[in-house]
């Protein structure tokens, strides 16, 4: 009984450290999880700067194969915008019980505070926004909760 325990424990850590491993994206460029993360709340206050009321959003990115789902990682913070090419899925429900769509590829991400590339939100069967970033890509320190002027375009 004992060894079964000692191989559940070893299968367990093995597996945890199993999920580190896939949940990490490379260092030298552009995240998954950056940008799910990034995407999603930039996203949901975009929708709401709109009048949307959103109940729930979910995010999920795509770097070079590499998919993450919002919520699994924190935005890297090292003050420089991180370049490539992700496509963004998410999915979410307003508090009416509308369908929200957001999609696009993202092509740049700043610290958590600005997405570029190309954004189309739907709720319904309504676009509510179709831009070409989200945030404030124009900060130089912390976190902003503002739409940038690109995305205001909708």
């Amino acid at each position: 009984m004992k060894r079964l325990q000692q191989w559940g424990v070893a299968g367990g850590l093995a597996l945890a450290a199993f999920g580190g491993v896939v949940a990490c994206d490379p260092a030298s460029g552009m995240t998954a999880s950056a940008v799910s993360i990034t995407t999603d709340q930039l996203g949901t206050r975009a929708l709401q700067d709109h009048g949307i009321k959103v109940q729930w959003m979910s995010c999920h990115a795509s770097v070079d194969g590499a998919t993450t789902a919002s919520g699994t990682a924190s935005p890297r913070v090292s003050g420089v915008p991180v370049k490539g090419v992700a496509s963004v899925d998410c999915q979410g429900e307003t508090t009416d019980k509308q369908k929200i769509t957001v999609t696009g590829r993202v092509t740049e991400q700043l610290d958590g505070r600005c997405v570029r590339g190309r954004l189309t939100a739907q709720v319904g069967k309504r676009t509510v926004f179709d831009v070409n970033g989200l945030g404030d890509c124009s900060a130089t320190s912390g976190p902003s909760g503002k739409t940038s002027a690109a995305s205001a375009r909708s």
